[in-house]
């Protein structure tokens, strides 16, 4: 049995010496493999798979080791999910998002998670769906034939109206959606690039970090202004704020409390959610054949309600392959007892990561993973489910909660844009990253044009 030789007195880990594991080449002095993670982080995690099952990772002074084996990630998640706690990149959430779902661990998270579930049942969903539709309609209203649009812009726009919407029964004026959009950013670019910064630096008032903490206060803030809001106007609207304030019995708990843990369901469900659309966007824009199967599907099917979208076969297929090809880059745990993973004994405080984008890229599981191929996935008629290694929202207890919602939203807005329009892509330079959970795109440009009718009716 191969074992660490050392271990960190302080909960974080130094360069610890794991002799047997294997590790990425190019590890430099200083700045480990960051170097070569800032360069592509996507395909530095996919390369990942041909190193090992975990693979250590060494970004500054601190030590990964991450997990590109869907076996294995199971076995953490699911078989022995109470030997490990949030880790690395929570530490620095935390800051903002206090003790909420995202970073709640054991009996905590499980309290916190049946007490918000309701939100997200499907009665809840059926009701939130139109409000969906009618964003995204508006949005696809909104444009002219040839116009260029930033796409990334119109839809985390149109996420968080329908967020809002949906979750929180609020309509968000054009300076809120602006001001929203700002924070999301701040706060994504700021618990990713602190939690890697050494402690010293990541609590010194480095601009990162002041965008952080401010961004985090003033979405924590907006939120609870909502909650007081809707306290002091004794309406019901059954939403997730309802069930903040009157799912807690006798219970007392702060305005700050509340204001958290809906924090947590807004970042969470923005900043996923625009990306996958952003994503999709750009796959559409560059696989005009793709784009016309989706609309001919979508013009045979008429007028559907957004309950009646899981009849949508190909578009079904077509986000399968949108987020299995667009995961979550990394996420960590840490251990807090020792743990055996292929053969490795780790101790107590190291630090776990796994990469949804290194899996469901991995050719053990997907064949050719690098082609986008929605014909890859089941049809609705074929009793054959989904690969039980496609986990695009995470498994065990760590799944999003919000992963139907999510779904349905993707449908939806996807729905109702390419009823009316075809997306061009635009030349332009490099297309800028914006930090996240899943990389995107900082900003996509694209012409949009009506469908034209040889898109529909071509048979598919």
């Amino acid at each position: 049995m191969k074992s660490l030789v050392s271990n960190l007195p302080n909960g974080r880990q130094h360069a610890v010496e794991l002799r047997d594991v294997p590790s990425v080449p190019g590890r430099l002095p200083v700045l480990g493999h960051g170097w070569k993670i800032s360069r592509d982080p996507v395909q530095f995690m996919v390369d990942l798979v041909d190193v090992g099952k975990i693979v250590r990772v060494d970004i500054g002074n601190l030590v990964v080791y991450v997990i590109t084996d869907f076996e294995l990630l199971h076995r953490v998640l699911v078989e022995n999910s109470e030997a490990y706690e949030r880790g690395l990149l929570f530490e620095r959430i935390r800051l903002i998002f206090g003790d909420s779902l995202i970073v709640a661990d054991g009996q905590q998270h499980r309290d916190l998670r049946r007490l918000l579930q309701p939100a997200f049942h499907r009665t809840a969903l059926e009701t939130y769906a139109p409000n969906i539709k009618r964003n995204a309609d508006a949005l696809a209203s909104s444009w002219q034939p040839g116009q260029i649009i930033e796409a990334r812009s119109a839809l985390l726009g149109l996420v968080i109206a329908s967020l809002l919407g949906s979750l929180f029964s609020h309509e968000p004026d054009t300076e809120e959606l602006q001001l929203i959009s700002g924070l999301i950013a701040d706060i994504g670019a700021g618990a990713i690039v602190g939690s890697v910064l050494p402690k010293k630096l990541a609590s010194l008032p480095l601009p990162v970090n002041r965008k952080f903490l401010s961004a985090g206060t003033q979405l924590r803030d907006y939120c609870q202004q909502l909650i007081v809001a809707r306290r002091a106007s004794g309406e019901r609207r059954n939403d997730l704020i309802d069930i903040l304030l009157y799912s807690f019995g006798e219970e007392h708990r702060s305005d700050k409390f509340l204001a958290e843990q809906a924090v947590t369901i807004l970042f969470g469900g923005i900043d996923a959610t625009t990306a996958t659309l952003t994503w999709a966007m750009y796959e559409l824009a560059h696989r005009p054949e793709v784009a016309s199967r989706l609309q001919q599907e979508i013009s045979a099917a008429g007028d559907l309600s957004p309950q009646s979208l899981d009849q949508l076969d190909y578009l079904n297929r077509f986000l399968n392959e949108v987020t299995r090809t667009h995961s979550p880059l990394l996420q960590t745990r840490r251990t807090v007892t020792t743990v055996e993973l292929d053969g490795f004994t780790f101790p107590a405080g190291t630090d776990i990561g796994y990469s949804i984008a290194a899996i469901h890229r991995n050719p053990h599981i997907f064949a050719d993973p690098s082609t986008f191929d929605p014909d890859r996935w089941p049809t609705s008629n074929n009793s054959g489910s989904k690969c039980k290694s496609f986990v695009p929202f995470s498994t065990g207890s760590q799944m999003c909660i919000g992963n139907n919602y999510a779904w349905i939203a993707l449908q939806t807005i996807l729905h109702s844009l390419l009823s009316k329009w075809e997306f061009q892509p635009v030349k332009t330079k490099k297309l800028p990253r914006a930090l996240g959970p899943i990389p995107a795109m900082g900003r996509l440009p694209l012409e949009v044009r009506p469908v034209s009718v040889l898109s529909r009716d071509r048979k598919l």
